[in-house]
């Protein structure tokens, strides 16, 4: 019986997927949907309603997701191709141990802040709930009590996660639907369309917000991708599991927040008039992502640490702790911050990536390589882009930072492609799962 659980549980982490293992690109597609349908898009929604109209919200949310559907898809197609995680995507532009120290560790600070906002957000709106019955409850307590339960789910890996999402979306939706539809019956369409903040936010602010928003996500989309069937595949599981909902969902938090005058999201939800249900649902909302936020962390922790396959379960647990001790910390209160930090240094990662694989290996799986060592073009190209995003930005810090990394990868691989500071050449997969599990 003990085996008959244990084989529930995914163990697959940076090795390959094998084509018997690939999954319908809709449970891709309802994994990137429950992703999507959470608080901090209703956030940033609402934070937009303060400084945007709501249309130039609706256009500013669009051409960010474009930007980052465009930017993942290729980077997800890579997955799909090679059947790896994106930490492992990256062995060729940064080289094996580049990948472990550079990518995996900045993907792993991200997506363990993400699970400390979300868990926070969930934590408080429990509180919310019990409050509604005037029960006093420990935040802290909250906090480790949801941030087990969402822990757990990511432990069990792409299969309860998967299941999760069936479950939950439409709930979620149905939601968001209810509190559109009361908002606007509140203040009214036409009170939302004209409706004009005293101050305003620049059009490229709000665009770059959006992309830092999702600015791992562009870079990790072959941790899922990795389980579509084909090109085609991911491409639909991209485009139709991000796109629609992540508009949708900063449209809702803004139209909400503007009904509500306020932009404290568990405020906006309790006063819906459902407040049990939407609470309950807004749990939801934060479950289904945090869940991939803790497997997403847990499959970088492994390449940064060089861990078996078989301990992916165990490293997942240990990264929901740890991000649920930075949620406990209070790093919810500074989620702008966070999100302007991340739009600077994780973007620029997809960018090197798509250049090397794009460009200079013509997207062919047959040109695709693990290099030993560290790929100093890749690592330098990444510094650039950073401090270009960071301190020079000309248009949004995180698109900036990729099309800056892109060109330097390319102009620094002509010129050092074939030296050493391109790594210590070639390596094939094998003998990188060797190196794991001799770790």
């Amino acid at each position: 019986m003990k085996n008959q659980r244990n084989s529930n549980v995914e163990k697959k982490a940076l090795g390959v997927v094998a084509e018997d293992e690939r999954q319908n690109w809709t449970s891709i597609a309802f994994i990137w949907i429950g992703t999507m349908i959470c608080i901090p898009m209703l956030m940033v929604g609402g934070i937009f309603s303060s400084g945007l109209s709501l249309v130039n919200i609706i256009i500013a949310a669009f051409i960010g997701f474009v930007i980052c559907s465009i930017i993942m898809i290729l980077t997800g197609i890579q997955g799909t191709d090679l059947g790896l995680p994106s930490t492992m995507c990256a062995t060729k532009a940064f080289g094996n141990t580049g990948s472990s120290v550079l990518m995996s560790v900045v993907i792993l600070i991200a997506q363990l802040g993400w699970f400390g906002v979300q868990t926070a957000a969930c934590a408080t709106a429990f509180n919310a709930l019990l409050g509604l019955w005037n029960i006093p409850f420990s935040f802290q307590l909250s906090c480790i009590i949801w941030g087990g339960v969402m822990m757990i789910t990511a432990v069990y890996g792409f299969k309860f996660m998967k299941v999760l999402n069936y479950i939950a979306v439409p709930a979620l939706i149905i939601l968001c639907g209810y509190g559109t539809f009361r908002a606007i019956n509140i203040v009214g369409m036409q009170a939302l369309i004209s409706n004009v903040p005293e101050s305003t936010m620049p059009m490229s602010s709000a665009i770059s917000i959006v992309i830092g928003l999702f600015a791992v996500g562009t870079v990790i989309n072959a941790d899922y991708s990795r389980y579509a069937k084909s090109r085609k595949d991911t491409i639909k599981a991209t485009l139709i599991g991000v796109l629609p909902a992540a508009v949708l969902m900063i449209t809702i938090g803004a139209i909400m927040a503007i009904a509500a005058g306020n932009y404290d999201i568990t405020s906006v939800f309790a006063s819906m008039g459902l407040p049990i249900v939407s609470m309950l649902v807004l749990i939801l909302a934060t479950w289904t992502t945090n869940t991939g936020n803790a497997y997403t962390a847990g499959l970088a922790a492994m390449k940064v640490f060089s861990i078996e396959d078989s301990k992916r379960p165990l490293v997942t647990l240990i990264c929901g702790i740890a991000g649920t001790m930075i949620a406990i910390a209070g790093l919810a209160d500074a989620l702008q911050v966070f999100i302007g930090i991340l739009s600077s240094l994780v973007p620029p990662i997809a960018g090197i990536m798509i250049a090397d694989y794009w460009i200079i290996g013509k997207g062919k799986k047959s040109n695709w390589y693990p290099v030993e060592g560290f790929n100093w073009v890749g690592i330098i190209s990444w510094g650039v882009g950073v401090v270009v995003a960071l301190f020079f930005s000309f248009f949004s810090p995180a698109l900036d930072g990729i099309i800056v990394c892109c060109v330097s990868y390319l102009i620094l691989n002509s010129l050092f492609g074939n030296t050493k500071l391109a790594g210590r050449g070639k390596m094939v997969l094998h003998e990188m799962e060797s190196l794991e599990e001799t770790a």
